[in-house]
């Protein structure tokens, strides 16, 4: 580029001084930047940056360059996984380089095993819950009376000694004994009350009347000793006992010892056991070392059920316990010895430093994920909170020197993380009910997104509303991440963690998301983003589960790990000669790792013959699907699409300007044609052909662009404004152009709901679907190779004739996940109930076997 070109480019922009000198930079270190910039164009989403950032606007740069140039050193974030924050704090090596990390994520990091964690700007959009916490009122005296006395005798008596610790604050200390003396245990324990010379009257009365009444062991400091002191006190009185020290600001519940204390009984090297709450540092829950000081949509009981349902007896070791609620094992205690109360007086960082010296000595802490706490949060300390922990940090630092840095690491690696994921998944199903149905899809957009939209609306139509509100879907993104959503659209509870679920980290615990969320069935529709690995475990998972899966043939995966049967040079490969799958899947294009194509399909052909159906869309579907499957397995059922029901068809057009206008819909890349277009439109130009391509969507090329013999439309939102657009068009005909064997093809649909000529090769369900309709041509495949005799054919046709032909256009009238409902359910829905006639014409043009009755589906009200 000359520097008069370059200048004129960048002309414009001098009038904004930030813009113009990000551009010169650009232009002074180009070759370095275009490298960057060819490292991560593909995986940056423009998107998501614009409208997370959308001051980049102004300085009309463009997202990538920005990001190149000044964002990656302002924290910003290319796409909806990937931290740039995070990724430079969790890898400093990368920050001592001076790289740009996302590139080096993507070209070395990758590779390396390093992980890239979702964006803030993501977690963000989540919207916090903002109601906070409320304490219970003072229970009545009868109500106490009537509680279990929690005294063991003798002394050598086997019990845990349940050490609470208390200052002031009567509603939080109530709340806690309230909570120790109602909850049902198979442990033996013993209730331990240390009344530090409490300041409030009504709190010390309260301890007396429990003490007297045989429901607490009460033990009185005549003067204030402070908590360290007071936990010491309390520990030392029965050497034989294990114990668990409580802060008098908590809330237990129902099995709490018997879970807190498990890991001591299987593992004769843990010292310290700490469980989950809101407040509790590294143990907090949702987010981590933070205080989640808020109410989420259950209460603390049932929070601490469905932490067990989600962890059992799951444990993660940890630097440190946190001493709001921490069990200790005696035998630790007497090697360890007590909290040092001279170091740390009256309290803060004294459960930290005792950690640390059993770890010195050989011991383990442990937390206890499958428990869960609610923790009020320093009741006694108050106002003096911050500066006694600053305080306790400059003295843990000055015992432990590694004591941050080991606390740091494991902040950043965060191995709580799957079992905060597990207990997101189990308030899901909590907040769904009984799970219906566990759809698996992509965030792709496309055929697979229209399909569960039209599922959802025939269920709905069917009276399934219940089935389709208990419905959960999960989408694989980009680099293993997913997103989960409700079916029905509805929001979610706030489930943070669940934005971090990875599907290529998390792999090894997808059984326990799906027994979790216990669908009464699977419905898989696109393994497509998954690296090899993650597809194995996702497959070994849904045979594993014991619950009924259905694989939907969108695509071709299972016998072509690009989908589409399109080579490496984005060409079709002609599926007949399987020795040319070795070079095509090892060359260095591919986006997946190399795999030896007689695995690949040996390990889904074991999949699908463990499916309870496979389901085609088209004949031709299910003729690749049997290469695999059992014949008897696969069955076919085209989409339904009430939507395109009540389309009016188009008149055939009269054009003024003399030229052949040739409609292309949808999305354009190689496997629909990309590289064809732009071969066609180079030959129209060269000749001067009076033909005119309206691109009702837009292409993967940028060389397609609005000209002369082309007008690219732009995205459109929905069928309904694709129709719309296309009736201002009025073309002559439509060309689909794609060139792999589709398996449906919703795109073709509007055109065949206009009753538009419509032409394509003859390959898949295109080609099948279109010999069906009538009013169109299927070309031969040769065609798909050369633009000049495509071009040819198009100005061959007699419009006259192809407008003029009978157009059958007959929409299957029936979804398979409702006739699958209705025969568990034995019985008409409410629907059909009050249309007795629309039976009939519902169970056209679906096969679905029979069905054993499933007492998890409650008949409609």
């Amino acid at each position: 580029m000359s520097f008069l070109s370059t200048l004129r480019e960048y002309l414009p922009f001098l009038v904004r001084p930030r813009s113009t000198w990000l551009h010169l930079r650009w232009y002074w270190k180009g070759r370095k930047y275009r490298r960057i910039r060819r490292d991560i164009h593909k995986d940056f989403d423009d998107n998501f940056y614009l409208s997370t950032y959308p001051e980049v606007r102004r300085l009309r740069i463009g997202p990538v360059r920005h990001y190149i140039l000044v964002g990656w050193k302002e924290g910003k974030d290319p796409s909806e996984t990937f931290s740039t924050t995070a990724y430079l704090e969790m890898y400093h090596d990368v920050g001592t380089l001076g790289v740009n990390p996302f590139q080096h994520y993507l070209t070395h990091g990758r590779q390396e095993g390093r992980i890239a964690t979702v964006s803030k700007a993501r977690q963000r959009t989540l919207e916090r819950p903002s109601t906070p916490f409320e304490l219970p009122p003072v229970p009545a005296a009868d109500v106490w009376a009537a509680l279990p006395k929690r005294l063991i005798d003798p002394p050598t008596a086997p019990a845990v000694n349940v050490v609470i610790p208390v200052y002031k604050s009567l509603p939080h200390v109530a709340t806690t004994l309230h909570s120790v003396l109602a909850a049902h245990n198979e442990t033996p324990f013993e209730c331990l009350v240390v009344d530090d010379c409490s300041p409030e009257p009504e709190v010390s009365a309260l301890l007396a009347r429990l003490a007297a009444s045989g429901h607490i062991r009460l033990i009185v400091n005549e003067t204030n000793r402070g908590f360290v002191a007071s936990v010491n006190r309390g520990m030392a009185e029965n050497p034989n006992r294990d114990v668990i020290i409580l802060n008098a600001d908590t809330k237990v519940h129902e099995g709490w010892i018997d879970r807190l204390m498990t890991p001591l009984r299987d593992d004769p090297r843990i010292a310290t056991v700490t469980p989950l709450s809101n407040n509790a540092t590294i143990a907090s829950y949702p987010h981590t070392a933070t205080d989640n000081d808020y109410e989420l949509e259950v209460d603390s009981a049932t929070l601490d059920r469905l932490a067990a349902r989600a962890n059992g007896s799951t444990v993660v070791d940890v630097p440190t316990g946190v001493g709001f609620c921490m069990a200790i094992r005696r035998t630790a205690l007497a090697e360890v010895g007590l909290f040092d109360e001279e170091t740390f007086g009256l309290g803060y960082g004294e459960e930290c430093d005792f950690c640390m010296r059993a770890l010195k000595v050989g011991w383990r802490n442990v937390m206890a994920t499958g428990v869960y706490v609610r923790h009020y949060g320093s009741a006694s300390f108050g106002a003096s909170q911050v500066a006694r922990s600053q305080k306790a940090q400059a003295l843990l630092a000055a015992k432990h020197p590694d004591y941050a840095g080991r606390v740091a690491r494991h902040i950043a690696a965060d191995p709580v993380l799957p079992s905060r994921v597990l207990f997101d998944v189990a308030r899901l199903a909590e907040a769904l009910g009984s799970v219906s149905v566990l759809f698996f899809s992509h965030t792709r957009g496309g055929g697979v997104e229209t399909f569960l939209e039209n599922t959802r609306l025939s269920l709905l139509e069917n009276g399934f509303a219940d089935i389709v509100s208990r419905g959960v879907v999960i989408q694989t993104q980009r680099e293993g991440f997913i997103q989960v959503a409700a079916f029905d659209g509805r929001p979610l509870p706030y489930l943070p963690n669940l934005e971090s679920l990875n599907l290529e980290r998390h792999k090894d615990f997808l059984e326990r998301i799906i027994a979790i969320l216990d669908p009464e069935l699977c419905h898989m529709n696109s393994f497509a983003g998954l690296s090899v690995p993650s597809i194995a475990r996702l497959i070994e998972a849904l045979t594993a589960s014991n619950r009924p899966y259905w694989h939907v043939w969108h695509d071709h995966q299972p016998l072509c790990p690009r989908l589409t049967f399109l080579d490496a040079e984005d060409r079709y490969c002609g599926e007949t000669d399987v020795s040319r799958c070795v070079p095509c899947l090892a060359a260095t294009t591919a986006p997946f790792e190399w795999v030896r194509i007689s695995d690949w399909r040996d390990r889904f052909r074991a999949y699908l013959a463990n499916a309870e159906v496979v389901s085609a869309p088209s004949e031709e579907a299910a003729l690749r699907a049997r290469r695999l499957v059992d014949v008897s397995k696969v069955k076919v059922h085209p989409h339904p699409e009430p939507h395109l029901l009540d389309v009016k068809p188009l008149q055939k057009p009269t054009q003024s300007d003399g030229k052949r206008h040739i409609l292309i819909l949808g999305a354009i890349g190689p496997h629909k044609g990309a590289y064809l277009l732009h071969a066609m439109l180079q030959d129209i130009a060269h000749r001067n052909l009076p033909l005119h391509l309206e691109v009702v969507g837009y292409t993967s090329m940028r060389e397609i662009r609005t000209g002369k013999s082309v007008t690219v439309h732009g995205r459109y939102h929905g069928d309904a404004a694709a129709v719309r657009r296309i009736e201002e068009i009025k073309p002559d005909l439509c060309l689909v152009s794609s060139i792999w064997p589709e398996t449906y093809v919703f795109t073709l649909s509007v055109a065949l709901a206009l009753h538009l000529p419509t032409v394509s090769f003859d390959l898949g369900a295109q080609a099948e679907r279109i010999r069906d309709y009538g009013r169109g041509v299927v070309l031969e495949r040769h065609l798909m190779e050369d633009p000049v005799a495509l071009n040819n054919a198009l100005l061959g046709f007699d419009l006259d004739e192809l407008w003029s032909l009978p157009a059958r256009v007959d929409w299957a009238k029936a979804c398979p996940l409702t006739e699958h409902f209705k025969a568990l359910r034995r019985g008409p829905t409410p629907a059909e109930a009050a249309h007795p006639g629309a039976q009939t014409a519902a169970n056209q043009n679906v096969d679905i076997p029979a069905q054993s009755a499933d007492p998890r589906v409650a008949p409609l009200s």
